[in-house]
């Protein structure tokens, strides 16, 4: 990985870190998307063999880190999003937009219930359903974070779409 690549890596996951812990409304706190994770499916898709699952493993526990969570949940959900997402990368790259943000509709519903799966087992409170409106908001925006990472990887890093 070149430096400008890894430097790209570096701003997209410091980026999707501030908009995922952002403070919002307690009303609109269920319609944030999942930054992160969106971030971590995009570098599984372009990286394809390149991409390291140490990468998802240490982002997850940083936001465990952050979040408070225990240690090794969202390490967990992201290391199992990330081999989804490279077992179906060739898939998923040739898929049209709308198909695509059904399938990431899909795979944050999957990680989303990782996450709460976990955190019923270990007996911490979840307010209710609504904890995976999230889904849906992800799948939304998925189309504009791949423009946006996409252009960010052909201007800076000389990556070509494949």
């Amino acid at each position: 990985m070149t430096f400008k690549l890894f430097l790209i890596v570096f701003l997209s996951f410091l980026i999707a870190s501030l908009l995922q812990f952002l403070p919002v409304p307690d009303a609109l706190n269920a319609w944030v998307p999942q930054w992160i994770a969106l971030v971590v499916i995009y570098w599984a898709l372009v990286l394809d063999e390149r991409f390291s699952l140490i990468l998802p493993c240490f982002i997850g526990l940083c936001m465990d880190v952050m979040n408070g969570a225990m240690l090794g949940l969202h390490a967990l959900a992201l290391l199992w999003l990330s081999f989804i997402v490279l077992k179906n990368a060739r898939q998923l790259r040739r898929a049209g937009r709308l198909q695509q943000m059904v399938e990431i509709g899909l795979l944050m519903l999957g990680y989303q219930f990782i996450v709460f799966a976990i955190q019923r087992l270990t007996g911490q409170r979840l307010d209710d359903w609504t904890y995976f409106i999230a889904s849906a908001s992800s799948a939304i925006i998925w189309p504009w974070v791949s423009i946006i990472l996409d252009d960010g990887c052909q201007r800076f890093a000389g990556l070509k779409e494949e």
